[in-house]
């Protein structure tokens, strides 16, 4: 008996409500998944270079995306015809496992549902891995040009952010079309792509830097082949743990939460985030585990005295002279599971990249050099193949994508400077109508509290009913998960408005009859993590109105305003304003004041970067 998959794949593409303000003619650009993809907001996403470029952009696997009548473990004959790996042995299970974890193929309507905005048939896949976040909204198949060995030069048919869709990731545009086939780049017919380029297209392909959104239009790089080398790393970037940012629209969350936080609480000290060329799978199917470190990877440190040290079990504490460092586990892989996880029925996210967690002395994290990938060369090692690989069931006269060669990656170290950056669209246009954005509104009306909200419908209604304005799209509501808290809104009988994350105040406030509930606003942080900021709370007293903001020297510019403290901390989308000078002189000295504090400003922005844009 076919599973349910059929019906709700049907159902999630024929019979879905408009989500934006737009309607949309294609039906494959109505899922909410697509929807969601495109509205314009990044939240802590890392800069792995100095300027943009595209690390890789290599031919990922072929003919397996779009295989008519894939909707369940039934169909799988349909995806071993079409060439791609099976896990046939685990589709005897009861219950049956879900299909991605039996095939690597994906159906014709799976692309729609998964926020392609197509429904591409029999296609091929290429991941393109850029070193700063794409905007998204500007990422679209006619910005892409891919040139084949024949010298014929083509347009994919679809292009996505998935399955890269966290707030903090987004470097990668994932292409389907036809780029190719399966024979080796020597043999008669071989048919692979050689280079691929950002074009202008309709509008320009943009990614978001220090100084935010610019165009990618010229940017190329080599492509190489699947079937004579498999996947590697392209880039290790060594951090403070911080998860702003770390959560995927909702219409995408089936492996939410897999930030550190969620999975091992305060031993998530560091991060060492791992960019990949392709997807990683111990078979071409299925998908790693948090405790897969040991089975793929191992690092190297010198320690204090200069000896080269290899870390290669989790668990484990490492004195390296100068202080003790432990690797945690994975992360950026799946949600928390109960016990050991099952690798048949663990959902992982099946991206291009990974978290090595890791806890000890700063000392000690600063001496780390490099990460490996040993691969099964190395006794007591497993082979990591992308998405084309074999499964555990490989098909006798089928040609499979080739594992990953043994490889090294220096680690970048940030332990210091976060590079990474957040940006947001500061216009409501930019937005689809949804109760719960990535994204805080700011409102304004004369003569009454700021209005805070996620609720885009609810901002249109007060803006465009004229009682309000957007003053600025402010900060980032995060999703909830460890770590995060809900900041709820309450309304008093005089006209104040009081936002608070704090459980024993809105325990005061719900008992309160001059305060009414009004709601979950948004989702902030309690404490101070890398890549976020404080907003301060204010109380004026010529108004008996508070006041939130990311200006810490309001009450400087407003008197009679009593500063109250922090009251929580998130990722800024606009830039809280300079501090006032301490006296009123001006002349000469006064320009060059503020000459110096544009200098300031500006250093600071390339040091922890935040952009935004209308």
């Amino acid at each position: 008996m076919k599973p349910v998959l059929s019906k709700t794949f049907v159902a999630a593409l024929l019979a879905l409500p408009l989500y934006s303000a737009h309607a949309i003619a294609d039906p494959a650009k109505q899922t909410p998944a697509y929807i969601q993809l495109q509205r314009p907001v990044l939240i802590n996403a890392d800069l792995w270079t100095d300027k943009p470029e595209i690390l890789a952009a290599n031919y990922g696997f072929e003919n397996i995306i779009g295989v008519p009548g894939l909707l369940g473990a039934d169909d799988l004959p349909r995806a071993i015809a079409a060439g791609a790996g099976v896990n046939l042995d685990w589709a005897q299970l009861d219950p049956i496992p879900p299909l991605r974890n039996l095939t690597s193929a994906a159906g014709v309507l799976g692309s729609a549902v998964a926020g392609f905005g197509a429904t591409p048939q029999f296609a091929d896949a290429m991941p393109i891995e850029v070193s700063w976040p794409l905007l998204p909204g500007s990422v679209s198949p006619d910005n892409i040009a891919i040139t084949l060995n024949t010298g014929e030069i083509v347009t994919p048919q679809a292009a996505a952010l998935n399955p890269n869709y966290d707030h903090n990731e987004r470097h990668v545009i994932v292409v389907f079309g036809k780029f190719g086939n399966r024979l080796s780049p020597d043999a008669a017919g071989a048919i692979y792509p050689v280079v691929v380029s950002f074009v202008e297209g309709n509008s320009p392909l943009m990614a978001v830097g220090p100084e935010g959104p610019v165009s990618l239009t010229g940017l190329s790089a080599p492509s190489s082949n699947p079937y004579v080398a498999g996947p590697a790393l392209v880039g290790a970037k060594l951090s403070r743990f911080s998860p702003a940012g770390d959560f995927p629209p909702p219409a995408l969350s089936n492996a939410f939460p897999n930030d550190a936080y969620s999975l091992y609480g305060g031993n998530a000290q560091y991060r060492l985030r791992l960019f990949t060329s392709g997807g990683f799978s111990p078979d071409g199917v299925s998908g790693f585990l948090p405790t897969d470190f040991e089975t793929f990877f191992r690092l190297h440190a010198l320690d204090s005295g200069g000896n080269p040290i290899v870390l290669d079990k989790a668990g484990k504490v490492y004195d390296l002279g100068a202080g003790k460092i432990e690797i945690v586990g994975l992360a950026e892989v799946g949600a928390p599971a109960e016990g050991v996880p099952d690798r048949a029925y663990y959902a992982e996210d099946h991206d291009n990249y990974f978290d090595i967690v890791i806890k000890g002395d700063a000392a000690a994290v600063r001496l780390l050099q490099s990460v490996e990938i040993p691969t099964s060369g190395v006794a007591g090692y497993s082979d990591i193949y992308n998405p084309g690989g074999p499964g555990r069931t490989p098909q006798p006269n089928t040609t499979y994508t080739m594992p990953a060669r043994p490889q090294a990656f220096p680690i970048a170290h940030s332990l210091d400077q976060p590079r990474t950056v957040s940006h947001a669209s500061q216009s409501l246009a930019g937005y689809d109508l949804d109760s719960d954005l990535p994204v805080v509104f700011r409102l304004r009306a004369k003569d009454q509290p700021d209005i805070l909200t996620s609720d885009s419908q609810w901002a249109n209604q007060l803006v465009g009913g004229q009682s309000h304005e957007l003053e600025q799209v402010a900060f980032a509501n995060e999703t909830d998960r460890a770590g995060v808290s809900p900041v709820l809104a309450y309304t008093s009988a005089s006209g104040d408005r009081l936002y608070t994350l704090d459980p024993a105040e809105q325990a005061v406030l719900d008992q309160d009859p001059d305060w009414s509930l009004e709601g979950r606003a948004f989702g902030a942080f309690d404490r101070a993590w890398p890549g976020l900021d404080p907003v301060y709370r204010f109380y004026d007293k010529n108004t008996g109105r508070h006041i939130f903001t990311s200006d810490s020297h309001y009450d400087k510019r407003s008197q009679g305003a009593d500063n109250l403290g922090i009251a929580w901390y998130a990722a800024l989308f606009v830039p809280p304003p300079p501090a006032p000078p301490e006296s009123s002189g001006g002349g000469a000295a006064g320009v060059l004041w503020l000459l110096g504090l544009g200098l300031i400003w500006r250093s600071r922005r390339f040091m922890a970067p935040r952009s935004a844009a209308g």
